[in-house]
């Protein structure tokens, strides 16, 4: 009676182990599609693809740039209009709060701004950002926008406003653009928003 007892609790944790691999299998499996068919279809006739140009005119001097990380686009991912894109490149403008791509997807010469609205998430840099504009958190931040989602527990989610204040520089007989970089803490619990550092 002991063995079968053994045995059936053996068998249920390798039913569960199985079940737990065919989902994520069919996880990694639904991205591969996704990414195939964005690939054959072409990034020019996605939704993602439509937006205003980015122009980014700013005389900079060393490696100062309004950007997150890098004025480089980066492959990451997004939530877009509730579809999700894969392998997308993107820049994050923390001095605009927009989320920038190619309107091809390949060459850099044609940047698209994203519509804020209907971006849900994006992640770049090993980094997950969500779309805050709701009124519980504009009642104490006046910034809304994207975050970073630094660190989620039980019942709390800690997150990270990344942003840039320009200020003009003259230097000889012209004029530059330096960036500061700033940030805000926030934390969600018990269903309200509270700025630990402003």
């Amino acid at each position: 009676m002991k063995n079968i007892k053994k045995k059936s609790i053996l068998l249920f944790f390798f039913g569960l182990f199985l079940n737990t691999y065919i989902i994520h299998s069919q996880t990694n499996h639904e991205v591969s599609v996704l990414k195939w068919f964005d690939k054959n279809v072409g990034q020019k006739t996605l939704p993602i693809s439509n937006g205003k140009l980015h122009l980014n005119f700013d005389r900079t001097f060393g490696t100062v740039h309004r950007y997150y990380n890098s004025k480089d686009l980066t492959k990451g991912s997004l939530g877009y209009d509730y579809q999700d894109y894969y392998d997308v490149p993107l820049k994050y403008d923390i001095f605009k709060d927009e989320i920038i791509l190619t309107s091809d997807g390949e060459s850099d010469l044609i940047e698209v701004v994203l519509t804020k609205e209907k971006t849900q998430y994006f992640e770049i840099n090993g980094r997950k950002f969500v779309n805050l504009n709701n009124e519980n958190l504009l009642t104490v931040s006046s910034r809304g926008g994207y975050y970073e989602e630094n660190l989620i527990g039980k019942n709390f989610t800690f997150y990270i406003k990344h942003f840039k204040r320009a200020v003009e520089v003259k230097k000889d007989t012209d004029i530059f653009v330096y960036y500061n970089y700033k940030n805000e803490f926030l934390l969600f619990i018990k269903e309200k928003y509270i700025i630990i550092n402003a």
